[in-house]
């Protein structure tokens, strides 16, 4: 009988570890596989053969580790595609731990990478699961996938940071006018667009800036300044990737913009943009917090994080492989389906043009109605022992 592999590659989200739980869980009953490892970190563990073994975890180890945020059980990594050195390092680690599958949990980068490692590795099965609070993996028409896990979080977290800025905004508005909060989002504003969810009779002083409605820095201002003389103050949540000037940008090893980690961050320059303009603005940038603050995890969220990673390792018992899975709206729930590697060169995704309300700083109310169909149960996971920071369950340790 033949081992399966997991490893994770790019960012992280709160519950990509119940899509590691929901893969271990599957292997242990499906008779296909013997053992389950990963690579610590992702592809550079496998490639310096630092392997754990995950299949004698416990039911309790198992289910802190469903419930534990970020990627500090396996780690996570960004690496280029392999050469072909690489390539026969990553192939003897495969032969000498009797690998068949391997599954790689990651987004849009790491479709790409597993296909390339199919199509160079022979007798190796490869799948992809689905992982980005960003949610801009996929189809714009929402079709093939639906949402991608994480991104519910992020959504209920942002909800709750907005009605905070609120409770602020109300409180410092006589000398701190303007708040400007930034979110993830290299390209896209599904994050930024989510805001609204905490207001849809749009009654805040609300401001949305997304990349796919992208405005001459004046007319941000303009709009800002507006915002003030009629409401006294304004909020401003924005992406990460809006341009508001150069923001220097630091690239990762595969070659995407780490806005988080370049020379200036897009919020603070409009900060400054505001403050040029004689406008007082402060700005909130959470960074990490919104993929890794347990608070505000769903439990939706974590189920179908979970269950896409059942599907997997039952899709790969079945003999079906070189798919990424995804999870796709059906009538009355979701329901979990592929994507052959052949059938796509990029799955990047953008905001469909019907979900933004172009030029006037807002999402429209379609993009409400889908919010409310990916968000219809915001249920925050109980906190329990098992879900508290000293539960949490890290393979990495170095204290």
């Amino acid at each position: 009988m033949s081992n399966l592999l997991v490893m994770m590659s790019g960012g992280t989200t709160q519950v990509i570890n119940a899509t590691l739980c929901g893969v271990i869980e599957a292997v242990k009953s499906s008779g296909r596989y013997e053992r389950v490892f990963a690579g610590v970190p992702g592809i550079i563990g496998v490639l310096s053969d630092n392997i754990v073994e995950l299949t004698d975890l416990t039911s309790v180890e198992l289910e802190q580790l469903k419930y534990t945020p970020s990627s500090c059980a396996i780690g996570t990594t960004r690496v280029e595609f392999l050469d072909d050195g690489q390539i026969e390092e990553f192939n003897s680690i495969i032969e000498k731990y009797s690998i068949s599958s391997v599954i790689n949990i990651g987004g849009n980068g790491t479709a790409k990478q597993s296909r390339d490692l199919e199509s160079r590795l022979n007798n190796v099965s490869f799948v992809s699961l689905p992982k980005t609070v960003d949610n801009d993996l996929g189809d714009s028409q929402l079709s093939r996938c639906f949402f991608t896990p994480g991104f519910p979080s992020v959504v209920n977290y942002w909800v709750h940071k907005v009605a905070m800025l609120n409770n602020e905004s109300l409180g410092a508005y006589s000398h701190d006018k303007v708040l400007v909060a930034q979110t993830f989002g290299r390209e896209t504003g599904f994050i930024a667009g989510a805001a609204r969810l905490a207001d849809p009779d749009r009654k805040l002083p609300l401001l949305l800036l997304l990349p796919e409605d992208q405005q001459p820095v004046d007319r941000v201002i303009s709009a800002i300044q507006s915002m003030v003389a009629e409401r006294g103050r304004a909020i401003v949540v924005m992406s990460e990737g809006y341009d508001v000037g150069n923001v220097g940008g630091v690239k990762d090893y595969s070659g995407q913009v780490m806005f988080s980690s370049s020379k200036h961050l897009a919020a603070q320059l409009l900060v400054n943009h505001c403050i040029d303009h004689g406008i007082q603005a402060r700005a909130f940038i959470p960074g990490i917090d919104q993929r890794s603050e347990v608070m505000y995890t769903t439990q939706y969220d974590i189920d179908h994080a979970y269950g896409i990673g059942n599907y997997a390792v039952n899709e790969l018992s079945k003999g079906n492989s070189g798919f990424l899975a995804l999870i796709s709206e059906a009538p009355d729930n979701v329901e979990y389906t592929k994507i052959n590697y052949d059938e796509f060169d990029d799955l990047s995704r953008t905001m469909d043009a019907s979900f933004i309300s172009a030029g006037e700083f807002d999402v429209s109310n379609k993009y409400l109605d889908y919010l409310r169909q990916v968000c219809s149960d915001r249920r925050r996971i109980s906190i329990t022992d098992n879900v508290l920071p000293s539960a949490f369950f890290p393979l990495l340790k170095d204290y």
